[in-house]
């Protein structure tokens, strides 16, 4: 799901083009609290979506067609993440 596709609110959308002129590590740090205001857990499609999703990662790990990085490659892979341009 793209950030256009979610459709917000008026009040909403002003907050999240705010949000959006903030410096990253301010963004982040906001995204995080916000994050904390929310329980996933309670919305029942939410469950059912990540049950199967982790369900179908344990599967490619059993049966050997996961792409598995090292702890090294993993931290190359987010330096390179980190430094790439952002789409907006």
């Amino acid at each position: 799901m793209s950030i256009d596709s979610m459709a917000l609110s008026t009040e909403a959308q002003q907050v999240f083009d705010a949000a959006m002129r903030l410096p990253d590590v301010e963004r982040a740090k906001l995204a995080d609290k916000l994050s904390l205001t929310v329980d996933p857990l309670a919305d029942p499609e939410w469950q059912a979506a990540w049950g199967q999703e982790i369900a179908r990662r344990v599967a490619e790990v059993e049966n050997g067609t996961a792409k598995l990085h090292t702890w090294d490659e993993l931290q190359q892979i987010m330096q390179e993440a980190r430094h790439a341009p952002r789409k907006v």
